[in-house]
């Protein structure tokens, strides 16, 4: 069982009954969601293959999905858990910067050669060069996950972990990150990263006007209804095109939405399950389904399809549309907007599976606190007890007044605190709130590429 997997079964149990005890707010439709996608799936594959060859796959699909999910929807629950999320994930970046560079050069992976020193590992990919370099594949499956995991991150490092910093140490993180994901030299990763960027330099050259964001929205629809008219094309497939690295990707990606989808209208209850056969022409050689958003209607059906949708924009639509007077929430909800937008942007030109699937589901989970918080309250976090509450409640059986925490005063009245009067008069009160597939399964429709055990 693969590393993350066994990460994944440890952490389920204790997840499930925060989420289930209201130690985490209330049960969500993105709760429900990735719920139901677990049961559509498995009744997918019951129907078409029967329980018993089954059993083992779709025990899988669960801990894969609703525990990827339910790590980020319980433990990430404070601005501080979702910083300390952020930072890993870009240290993560700065430790891999050696390798990087070698395999950029050299082709050469020597994470992999590492690793398989210890026992079986990823299989180094045979790659072709793209402008002259090796593409980076690093400690993942394939080279596109590596610039896919990289590549979202450049919301979260500019303005989760740029919070407070200056606008130069902002643009030098985000950049490079950014380049970090590019060394994949893969059209998906680069479209994200360029869709993340131009979110960037909206949001702050436009930083002065309140509407910028209705003003984006109106100006994109604008746009697709001129594309649509005046091209010969449709939206989709100039978007495609415009953001190939070739010719040949684009028209492969165009081929795959066309018979994909339908695949879907021609399967839409069950779908196909792990059959690689799906309908297309004699001459698209390959099975694989380059497109993660079609995928789970291609394999298990319209139901699962409309699922995995509700699933991502039940969170990301509220998250973006929450009104927030914290600064500080402010940043890191925009962050999370950010990233996600790359992230569903990229699924429409690359398939996810391993350990990039299980990191989509738990970034779309990783924002709901962001739903829960309120300017006037601090929510419980899981993984540590509140600093504060010792202070608050004082020392046992001690005759010392019991004091204001200085955290827990409002930053317009820590001022006042021993410059006469009593500090509690004045302090706030809080209170707690309370591959769709797995990894082997997504091979089917997926990149067929070797994974690891």
């Amino acid at each position: 069982m693969s590393v993350y997997r066994v990460i994944l079964l440890i952490f389920l149990f204790p997840a499930i009954f925060a989420l289930f005890s209201g130690k985490v707010g209330r049960i969500r439709l993105s709760d429900i969601a990735v719920i139901l996608i677990c049961v559509w799936t498995s009744i997918s594959y019951f129907v078409l293959y029967g329980v018993q060859p089954m059993i083992e796959r779709v025990g899988i699909v669960w801990v894969e999905v609703w525990g990827s999910y339910l790590i980020a929807r319980v433990y990430i629950r404070t601005p501080d858990a979702f910083l300390k999320m952020s930072k890993l994930f870009f240290w993560i970046a700065i430790v891999l910067i050696p390798s990087t560079l070698i395999e950029l050069q050299t082709g050469r992976n020597v994470l992999i050669e590492f690793f398989d020193k210890f026992g079986d590992s990823y299989t180094n990919q045979l790659k072709e060069q793209r402008l002259g370099f090796e593409r980076v594949q690093g400690p993942f499956s394939h080279p596109i996950h590596f610039g896919v995991f990289f590549g979202s991150l450049i919301g979260l490092v500019f303005y989760v972990i740029g919070y407070h910093a200056s606008w130069l140490g902002r643009v030098l993180r985000a950049t490079l990150v950014a380049l970090i994901g590019a060394g994949a030299l893969s059209s998906g990763p680069l479209a994200a990263i360029t869709m993340q960027a131009f979110f960037i330099l909206w949001d702050r050259i436009l930083s002065s006007f309140k509407s910028r964001w209705k003003l984006l929205l109106i100006l994109s629809v604008l746009a697709y209804i001129a594309v649509d008219i005046y091209s010969n094309r449709s939206p989709f497939e100039v978007f495609i095109a415009y953001f190939a690295m070739n010719a040949a990707t684009a028209y492969g990606r165009i081929l795959v939405w066309i018979w994909g989808t339908k695949s879907i209208w021609e399967n839409p209850l069950i779908g196909i399950g792990l059959s690689g056969e799906w309908e297309r022409p004699w001459w698209m050689n390959s099975s694989s389904v380059d497109m993660f958003w079609i995928v789970p209607g291609m394999a298990h059906g319209i139901p699962a399809w409309i699922l995995w949708f509700v699933l991502f924009f039940s969170v990301f639509i509220p998250v973006a549309l929450r009104k927030i007077q914290s600064d500080r929430v402010h940043n890191y909800r925009m962050g999370y907007v950010c990233s996600m937008l790359g992230f569903f942007a990229v699924g429409w030109t690359v398939h996810f599976w391993d350990s990039v699937y299980a990191l989509l589901l738990f970034l779309i989970a990783s924002g709901i606190w962001i739903l829960d918080w309120r300017d006037d309250q601090k929510l419980p976090d899981p993984l540590q007890s509140d600093p504060d509450e010792m202070h608050r409640k004082g020392l046992p059986y001690s005759r010392f007044t019991r004091q204001a925490s200085p955290s827990s005063v409002p930053r317009s009245e820590r001022g006042q605190i021993g410059s006469g009067g009593d500090p509690r008069a004045k302090t706030e009160r809080y209170s707690s709130v309370s591959k769709p597939l797995p990894l082997r399964s997504n091979q089917a429709l997926g990149e067929n590429q070797p994974t690891k055990p």
